[in-house]
C-alpha cells in the first residue's frame, strides 16, 4: 500500500497554480493537455503544461542517522503555451507569482520555500499541432524533510 506522500508533493504544485484566478483547473494540465476529438474545436490558449518530478535523495544529503532517506525533492517544469512570446511570457508570470517563495504545507513534512530551480527558457515556436503557439518553460521545486 503506498502512503501517497509523493502524490502530495506533487499536487502541493498544482494545487497553488489552480488556486490562482487567472489560472484556474481550465488552463492547468498534469502532463498533458486533454485530447480534443473532432470535430472539438482546439484548446483555447494560453495554458500550462506542468510535469513533475519528485525524487527521494540519496547517499548522505537527506539520510537520517539510521540510514533512512527522508529528503524529499520536488520539482515542477512548467511550459507555459500561448499564441505569442507576450502571451507565453504572461502565463509565465502568473506561474511565477502562484508558486515562488510559497512555503507548501505538507503533514508531517517541514517543507521550505519553492524556488526558480533553472533559468527561464525563451518562447519556442511551435508548429507541430498544426497551428503556431509559443511555449516558455521555467522550473520551480522545493525540499521537504520529515
Amino acid at each position: 500500500m503506498s502512503d501517497l506522500l509523493d502524490e502530495q508533493h506533487a499536487q502541493v504544485g498544482l494545487a497553488l497554480l489552480i488556486a490562482n484566478p487567472a489560472l484556474g483547473a481550465a488552463k492547468v494540465f498534469d502532463g498533458a493537455v486533454p485530447n480534443q476529438v473532432p470535430p472539438a474545436p482546439p484548446l483555447p490558449l494560453p495554458y500550462v503544461i506542468v510535469y513533475t518530478v519528485v525524487s527521494w535523495t540519496r547517499d548522505g544529503i537527506g539520510t537520517a542517522l539510521n540510514g533512512t532517506q527522508v529528503t524529499v525533492t520536488t520539482t515542477w517544469n512548467c511550459h507555459c503555451v500561448g499564441e505569442t512570446a507576450a502571451s507565453a511570457r504572461a502565463m509565465a508570470m502568473l506561474v511565477r507569482s502562484s508558486l515562488l517563495n510559497v512555503r507548501p504545507v505538507i503533514a508531517g513534512r517541514n517543507c521550505g520555500p519553492i524556488k526558480l530551480t533553472d533559468d527561464p527558457q525563451a518562447p519556442q515556436r511551435d508548429e507541430t499541432t498544426g497551428r503556431l503557439v509559443m511555449d516558455e518553460s521555467a522550473t520551480y521545486g522545493f525540499v521537504s524533510t520529515g
